[in-house]
This record gives structure tokens, C-alpha cells and sequence, in this order.
């Protein structure tokens, strides 16, 4: 995988009880179950928008051999390279999706408010510092490919560089 969930466990892309360690509580190893779950959901997604379909795939094919054996050559893959400097933005939409959906559950029913005992806020300030977030580390990444530094060619989505605000404008 692109990243894994010692994103999550501290720093401004914190959430609580994530945990890298295998002897976490119940808790722990719910969220970070949980987080695992969305990272492998959006990476296919986020490849594809960054990088196009045809490189996508060819970064989860390297993604998923990296993933089974270790490594021993002593050059980057050019995909090494370019996986390399999306993680941050990655971890970011991660945070984003998560934020937008935590605040309900679907059920059988209809969706249903989360109860806990903490009060619960609107998500949408941390979603939107989230996606800048991200869409700042994706120009960073795009001025570093114009710079000729990246490997293979690129499709980026506009809508991955776009900054948003808490009003949708």
C-alpha cells in the first residue's frame, strides 16, 4: 500500500485510538481496521487521478509487489520514486474521506447519527484543511514533474488542484 496508518496516529492528521502497534486494545484495532479499509478503497482513486489510468495501474502493480517481497535492488523504481512523493498528499485524502463520512452510519433504515460520549462538530473546517492540504503537496508534486524530474507521464485531474473552502464556492 501507498501508506498505512502511522499517518493517522499523531501530527495534524491525528485520529483517535489509531495505532501502529499489534497489541492495541479493542478500540485501537477497530480504527485502525477501519482506516486500513479507506486507505485501500481511495488509493486506486487517487493514483488514477494524479497519474492518469494506464500509470495508475502500473503504480498498484508495483504498489503490490512491493507490498509481497522486499526490495534488494539498490535503484528506485521510477514508481518508487513517484509513489514516494504522493504519500503526504495520499494521507490527506484519506483524512478528507474519513472526515466526510464520520459523522453518520447507513443502516438497513436510513443513515443515522454516530452517538458517543464525546459532543460532536461539523467535520467540514478539518475537511477543508485536509484537502488543501493535500492539493498543495499535489502542485508541489506537478511543479517538481514540470521540472522534468518525474519518471513517466502524467493525467492529472484539475479537480486534485483545486483548493475548496467551508462554503463550496
Amino acid at each position: 500500500m501507498l501508506i498505512d496508518v502511522s499517518y493517522f496516529v499523531s501530527g495534524p492528521r491525528h485520529i483517535q485510538n489509531a495505532s501502529t502497534s499489534k497489541t492495541a486494545g479493542a478500540d485501537s484495532l477497530a480504527v485502525t481496521g477501519h482506516i486500513e479499509a479507506y486507505i485501500k478503497e481511495l488509493q486506486p482513486v487517487f493514483l488514477e487521478a494524479m497519474l492518469g489510468e494506464k500509470e495508475a495501474g502500473y503504480a498498484m502493480d508495483y504498489l503490490d509487489m512491493s507490498d509481497d517481497e522486499e526490495n534488494e535492488d539498490t535503484e528506485p523504481s521510477k514508481y518508487e520514486i513517484v509513489c514516494d512523493k504522493l504519500k503526504e498528499a495520499f494521507a490527506d485524502y484519506v483524512l478528507f474521506n474519513i472526515l466526510r463520512d464520520a459523522s453518520s452510519q447507513a443502516t438497513i433504515t436510513g443513515n443515522v447519527r454516530l452517538k458517543c460520549a464525546n459532543e460532536y462538530i461539523s467535520p467540514i473546517k478539518a475537511q477543508v484543511i485536509a484537502w488543501n492540504r493535500m492539493v498543495d503537496a499535489n502542485v508541489k508534486f506537478i511543479l517538481w514533474a514540470r521540472e522534468g524530474n518525474c519518471p513517466i507521464p502524467l493525467e492529472t485531474q484539475t479537480n486534485m488542484l483545486n483548493r475548496i473552502n467551508q462554503f463550496n464556492l
